[in-house]
């Protein structure tokens, strides 16, 4: 009975650990919400995610759902989408919504689409990201420079035309609060004030690919790239990498929440950073999936995080 009672009670330590370990666990102080094909979005393969005034707008390889908290409307090339993979988008004040696809870009408003290609005057018909400023024109980042438009007419910069941008491939823009615009390209960051140009290098020529920019509450700027995330604060670096915490090096997408925590998508989960801790979130902890392509926090402090192939998770604020 002496033995067959520490048998028992080794079992019993082993089951718990175990489930402890088990990836399908969840923490108990944190609530998720699923959305995905079968919920009604367009499709799983999530590429973007922004907030107007009609809701949340979701960006697919197939297409591009509006979810208004309780249903979708979707959009795609029946609907006059000039291109059904939606690589980036933004929303106006207005509600007009500007989407930037690998064949040009598709502006709808009120549900009715114009649409805009390299003969209608973008520097390239593959778009990756577009960004509104104050007076919410767009500036949009192509595979061959960066294209502005006015209103009526549409502007160029081009490293080959003399302009300064560091690099022709732009993977993304941001407007900062001093309407100073930053390109994030394969090779390094240019910074444009409307008169000169800067352009920021990195030590690492990984850390000069970059994928995603963001500018946070401090008005810092968050850059990610295939070496990690990098923090330019007055012309200051600051780098973070899987050694201080990050879960993977290659950022796709980073997002602040309204508490001041940043937070980084990765193909091997998200991490969060409160300044000084890391924390990490996978499919052991409330992801449907590892692979996280965009973050988007609304403006209830919900964090969204779009997947490769599982659709959004909302990890809702308590």
């Amino acid at each position: 009975m002496k033995i067959l009672r520490l048998l028992l009670t080794g079992f019993v330590v082993i089951f718990f650990t175990a489930c402890e370990k088990d990836s399908g666990l969840k923490p108990v102080n944190e609530n998720w919400e699923y959305l995905a094909s079968k919920n009604g979005l367009v499709n799983n393969n999530i590429l973007c995610i922004e907030q107007g005034s009609s809701g949340i707008y979701i960006g697919t390889e197939f297409g591009f759902s509006s979810y208004d908290g309780s249903s979708f409307r979707n959009y795609n090339t029946p609907q006059g989408l000039i291109h059904h993979q939606v690589n980036g988008l933004a929303v106006a004040n207005d509600g007009t919504v500007w989407l930037a696809t690998p064949y040009g870009l598709s502006v709808m408003s009120g549900n009715q689409f114009v649409n805009y290609n390299a003969e209608s005057g973008l520097s390239y018909d593959y778009l990756y990201n577009i960004a509104l400023d104050g007076q919410q024109n767009p500036w949009i980042a192509t595979g061959k420079g960066v294209t502005y438009f006015d209103g009526s007419s549409w502007i160029v910069y081009q490293k080959d035309q003399g302009n300064s941008l560091v690099y022709n491939i732009v993977r993304d823009v941001i407007v900062d609060q001093q309407a100073n615009k930053w390109f994030g390209t394969e090779f390094g960051i240019s910074r444009f004030d409307g008169n000169s140009w800067q352009t920021f290098l990195a030590d690492l020529p990984l850390a000069d690919f970059v994928l995603d920019l963001f500018v946070d509450s401090q008005q810092r700027v968050w850059v990610g790239s295939l070496a990690g995330v990098s923090r330019i604060d007055d012309n200051n670096v600051i780098h973070y990498n899987t050694s201080d915490g990050l879960v993977y090096d290659r950022v796709d997408a980073i997002a602040e929440d309204l508490e001041g925590n940043m937070w980084f998508a990765t193909q091997y989960g998200v991490s969060k950073f409160d300044g000084s801790s890391w924390k990490t979130y996978t499919a052991a902890n409330g992801l449907p999936e590892d692979w996280v392509t965009s973050i988007f926090v609304d403006n209830e402090d919900n964090i969204w995080f779009g997947t490769k192939t599982k659709g959004v998770a909302i990890l809702q604020h308590p």
